[in-house]
């Protein structure tokens, strides 16, 4: 075959460049630690990695979820233990108060703190997160959730509203919670009261009443009642009806003195066989901690509230005060799930990165041993392609005609 000057050098060129093209690709290898930059390079890597990219990328993002939900709970836990322990200080004045030798200066000091621990409990009550926003007003975080009217009560206008965040492809979290839920809607002291002139009703015993209550009141019911009657007899007798007529208890009866029922103390100054006296159980209240404590304040700071007017306000105020106290540890123990929950997503969220970036890092990165070694190569097949080229662009016929 006849090979012509024009041939020569272009296969000449061809060698080099191409030399040149594989040392340039292997020199950027080097320089970014890529396999390739262009889907032109390697089509079906490329795809690899950019799928990857985009679950590296979202995981990073539940990792910052993550770690804002964690700071804003364990903000939150604070925040509730705070309140748990203010709590306690008011129910130990309380008791303190509950002293039927105090004068009145001594209950106008006590007032005074209580009057302190309402402040403290109200500040906490409206505490706002690391971003600026009121944490228990539901969706409403740029609204104060609790405040003071003009007579004085305390009142919730934030909402009912919880936030969630995405932790991890198929966990969402909730990262706040509502002030009306933890502080608003705490059951008062249920009571009951007399619908007949003759006849005292008294709480005696609390958490018995309370589970009579539950299991009695019915609101569907315009009056909750019930009915004793006495019978004159050998010996003299009670029976308490419910307001459908089911007896209910029955027992001696002696005049003036209480009758135990269901934690209820019955005192009927009625003679047996007199007429029959009723009682209903009271309409059930929700209410926030400040206005029991601001009742109990006043309460105290007046003097002419004596015996079982104030033994009543004691027993309103501390009942509330454990119901609250009560809320403050679901409230803790729920924050606490959420933690136990998040820390486990968090720890598979971690390995499963991990095992993102290993697989991405086998698809698209270079291995630098290999790139180094085809940079050597390179280098000698370009030196080797230049020197030939230099020595047959040196080749010329004349050179023999002479």
């Amino acid at each position: 075959m006849r090979i012509t000057t024009n041939m020569i050098y272009s296969r000449s060129l061809t060698a080099l460049s191409g030399a040149n093209e594989r040392l340039d690709r292997a020199n950027n290898q080097l320089i970014t630690g890529q396999a390739f930059t262009s889907a032109g390079e390697n089509p079906s890597g490329m795809g690899q990695k950019m799928a990857l990219d985009k679950e590296i990328a979202l995981y990073q993002q539940y990792n910052v979820n993550g770690s804002l939900l964690e700071n804003g709970l364990s903000h939150e836990e604070t925040i509730l233990s705070s309140i748990h322990d203010a709590m306690l200080s008011a129910q130990t004045l309380v008791q303190k108060a509950n002293d039927g030798a105090l004068d009145a200066a001594n209950r106008a000091s006590i007032a005074s703190e209580l009057e302190g621990v309402q402040k403290q409990l109200f500040d906490l009550m409206n505490s706002k997160n690391s971003q600026g926003e009121y944490m228990f007003g539901g969706n409403q975080s740029q609204m104060q959730p609790f405040v003071q009217d003009a007579a004085g009560n305390y009142l919730f206008q934030g909402d009912t509203g919880v936030r969630f965040l995405q932790v991890s492809p198929s966990v969402n979290l909730q990262a706040n919670d509502s002030g009306l839920d933890l502080f608003q809607t705490v059951a008062t002291r249920r009571s009951a009261s007399a619908t007949s002139a003759n006849i005292q009703v008294g709480v005696a015993d609390q958490g018995q009443f309370d589970t009579f209550y539950k299991s009695s009141y019915d609101p569907a019911l315009p009056s909750n009642s019930f009915s004793v009657n006495t019978i004159a007899g050998s010996p003299d007798t009670y029976e308490v009806y419910d307001s459908g007529g089911t007896l209910l208890q029955s027992g001696d009866y002696v005049a003036g003195n209480a009758i135990n029922f269901q934690g209820l103390s019955l005192t009927l100054s009625v003679p047996a066989g007199g007429a029959s006296q009723s009682f209903a159980l009271d309409t059930p209240t929700n209410d926030n901690v400040l206005n029991s404590l601001g009742s109990f304040i006043t309460t105290l700071r007046d003097p002419t509230v004596t015996g079982s007017n104030f033994q009543d306000a004691v027993a309103d105020v501390s009942v509330h005060i454990e119901n609250s106290r009560v809320r403050m540890d679901l409230g803790m123990g729920n924050i606490g799930a959420r933690l136990n929950s998040l820390e486990l997503v968090m720890s598979s969220n971690s390995g499963l990165d991990i095992m993102n970036k290993e697989t991405r890092a086998n698809v698209s990165e270079a291995d630098m041993y290999e790139t180094i070694s085809t940079i050597a190569k390179e280098e000698t097949v370009l030196s080797a392609s230049q020197l030939a080229f230099s020595k047959i662009g040196q080749l010329s016929l004349f050179d023999y005609i002479r």
